[in-house]
């Protein structure tokens, strides 16, 4: 890295700051007062929270780096940085990964009691010596394919990091849609379309029959949610792993629609007749900090 290399860290707020704190909510206020066991538990898992925030600048301050601090939900970049660091969980990484696409991203599970944070390798305890080894430049990288996507022809920006999923917009009506792979092509109609890197395929694809991957292979898998079959539909594509080369094409059938990218938080909306195509790239890959390939995917070092 450079001299006196340029750090972002990306925080989560909580639910408490957000919702008890900040916009001062007056049901979870007079459950607080109540002495609610979940909103108590809520408070100490705030309080976790901002301890850890508060060691990663403790250390960052303590090192010869400029430093940065956004919250994720206000996170607009303007520079260029060497080092991002997320701090929260999986949510705080993938905006960041979004975000920042060139830079590489120490993840910091900032409570491991409470949150999965696959892509963190450190913790609030760890965090010295990952970042000792991150700016002295020993840290593994390992590199992670994005999903693009693009609508009518004209390209999405961002690119997923884990996953996209395609469904109404009303959780409660049925997703109609046509999907075509090479000359394979169905009229489906489900409760929505997920698409996932081999990064995300141990998340919600898995859970819908999908198949786990290794991180680094260069293969993503489609799978219907709750596909329909009946006298009139008799789908034949269910989903499967698809090679870099394959694309996966929607036609979308119905008034209202919305591609989720990575989540709730980037939603794209979707209308009768809309395209969308969806292929694998590894050009501009995630760069995550503190983990090696191995037969499993990832393991952290």
């Amino acid at each position: 890295m450079s001299a006196k290399p340029r750090v972002l860290v990306v925080y989560k707020k909580s639910a408490f700051q957000q919702f008890v704190l900040e916009r001062r909510d007056p049901r979870l206020k007079r459950l607080l007062r109540q002495r609610d066991p979940d909103v108590l538990d809520m408070h100490r898992s705030d309080a976790v929270h901002q301890r850890s925030i508060e060691t990663v600048v403790r250390e960052l301050r303590k090192a010869s780096v400029h430093v940065d601090l956004a919250a994720r939900a206000d996170l607009k970049v303007t520079k260029t940085y060497d080092l991002v660091v997320s701090v929260g969980g999986d949510g705080t990484f993938l905006q960041a990964a979004r975000s920042l696409p060139a830079s590489p991203i120490l993840g910091v599970n900032s409570h491991p009691e409470r949150s999965e944070a696959v892509f963190s390798a450190a913790t609030a305890k760890t965090f010295p010596v990952y970042l000792r080894r991150a700016l002295e430049g020993e840290l593994p990288e390992l590199h992670l394919a994005r999903l693009v996507l693009s609508l009518n022809g004209r390209l999405l920006v961002p690119r997923a990091v884990n996953d996209v999923l395609l469904a109404h917009s009303h959780p409660a009506v049925m997703s109609r849609y046509r999907l075509k792979l090479g000359r394979r092509e169905d009229l489906q109609k489900s409760s929505g379309l997920w698409v996932a890197t081999a990064a995300g395929a141990g998340s919600a694809v898995l859970a819908a029959g999908g198949r786990r991957l290794p991180w680094g292979a260069d293969r993503f898998q489609y799978r219907p949610r709750e596909l329909y079959t009946g006298r009139l539909s008799r789908p034949v594509l269910r989903g499967s792993v698809l090679d870099a080369r394959q694309v996966v094409e929607v036609k979308w059938l119905m008034r209202s629609g919305v591609v989720y990218v990575d989540g709730p938080h980037v939603a794209v909306p979707l209308l009768y007749g809309d395209r969308l195509d969806i292929r694998l790239s590894m050009r501009q890959p995630v760069r995550v900090l503190g983990f090696a390939s191995s037969r499993q995917g990832r393991r952290r070092v």
